[in-house]
């Protein structure tokens, strides 16, 4: 079975769905998680958040229908889960930069926002892990405020000038440091995250930072050149999480740097 067919029909439920309630928990059911792990999952793969992603095509179909059609904006509006033509205008133009009522007055360019495909990003590489149990974490952190899909460019800079810092250097480098991804409070509404280059040792400036007790899923990195580590975990939360039996727990992950060749990428689980 192709490890996309849970992703393929994901997506085609929303299609079905987008002049209907589309429900989150049948959504996870599909992906086999809970919400938030769906919600986990689908912000990121696609970097937009899964609200985000069914306004859009809501408001390109929108637009198609105000071409082909003599459709009133106030059921178009209640057709795509909006409470009023106010409130759908609104977001309308926002999305196309033209009101709905001047669509077919006006010769102007509108957005097509297509259906996501997975068959894009389609790898099925081998990932070595092992499930550990471990207590309360203390760690000390220096952070930085990132939006989630830019993580992968900002991460790396980060640890660079850290590390060039004659203040830190000697601790990231003589002990076992980590990254940490905290997700936002308001996560899966908000896509950002703060970043952390962290120590169990004291560090200047640093915040402290109490990682829970918890089960983890520690996968081993064999290279972290390049965009190697973003990848790599793309490829565990589309490859991986849905097929595992467990979900992800909403406290931060880990990257663990033991030393050269040593390298961990630490996921907070529970079973289903």
């Amino acid at each position: 079975m192709d490890n996309f067919d849970k992703f393929t029909e994901l997506i085609n439920y929303i299609e079905a769905n987008l002049d209907n309630d589309i429900k989150p928990l049948k959504m996870a059911q599909i992906l086999c998680v809970n919400e938030y792990t769906m919600y986990r999952i689908f912000t990121f793969l696609t970097g937009m958040t899964l609200t985000e992603y069914i306004r859009k095509r809501r408001l390109s179909m929108a637009a198609i229908e105000l071409q082909n059609s003599n459709i009133k904006i106030i059921d178009l509006a209640i057709k795509y889960g909006y409470e009023n033509s106010e409130s759908f205008s609104r977001s309308f133009y926002k999305f196309h930069g033209i009101k709905p009522s001047r669509v077919k007055k006006e010769k102007q360019y509108i957005k097509n926002f297509p259906p996501y495909s997975f068959a894009n990003i389609r790898t099925n590489k081998e990932l070595h892990y092992k499930i550990e149990e471990h207590d309360e974490i203390e760690l000390y952190g220096i952070s930085k405020k990132c939006y989630i899909p830019e993580i992968k460019k900002i991460a790396p800079v980060f640890w660079k000038d850290l590390c060039k810092d004659s203040t830190y250097n000697h601790i990231l480098n003589d002990y076992t440091a980590y990254g940490v991804i905290e997700y936002d409070e308001f996560f899966p509404n908000s896509i950002n995250a703060n970043y952390y280059v962290a120590s169990k040792e004291h560090m200047p400036h640093a915040k402290k930072i109490i990682i829970p007790k918890s089960t983890w899923a520690v996968f081993r990195i064999d290279e972290i050149s390049g965009d190697f580590f973003y990848n790599f975990s793309h490829n565990a939360y589309r490859n991986w999480i849905p097929y595992s039996g467990y979900n992800i727990r909403n406290i931060p992950e880990l990257e663990v740097y033991n030393g050269p060749g040593h390298t961990e990428w630490w996921l907070p689980i529970e079973s289903k």
